[in-house]
């Protein structure tokens, strides 16, 4: 019985996925862009997770960071267990983002 149980927790949580609206997405891309212009991102979801990724182009001022291995040079990426977004996932990897170009800044690079 509890298999039986568990099944139909697991689709009703697929249906959800499924059927979700990917709300503030749009907001959260223009966060992005207006803090980190020149940067590229990527964003994807499945009934797991939530995930987002992000680095600078050669476009932007902070690809001068960018080192061999370091953070701005393989990018910034979180995996957001479900339930989330997409918009939260973004917002997450702009604002990891964004410390380390602070840190940076306060050490003197860049």
């Amino acid at each position: 019985m509890n298999d039986l149980v568990e099944r139909r927790h697991q689709s009703a949580e697929m249906a959800e996925w499924i059927t979700s609206p990917a709300t503030d997405l749009e907001a959260a891309i223009a966060r992005f862009k207006a803090d980190l212009p020149g940067w590229w991102f990527s964003v994807g979801e499945c009934q797991i997770s939530c995930d987002a990724s992000c680095a600078p182009t050669d476009e932007s001022e902070h690809i001068a960071l960018a080192v061999r291995g370091n953070q701005f040079d393989s990018g910034f990426d979180c995996d957001l267990a479900q339930p989330s977004t997409l918009a939260l996932a973004l917002d997450e990897v702009r604002k990891q983002a964004l410390a380390a170009i602070a840190e940076a800044g306060s050490n003197g690079v860049g």
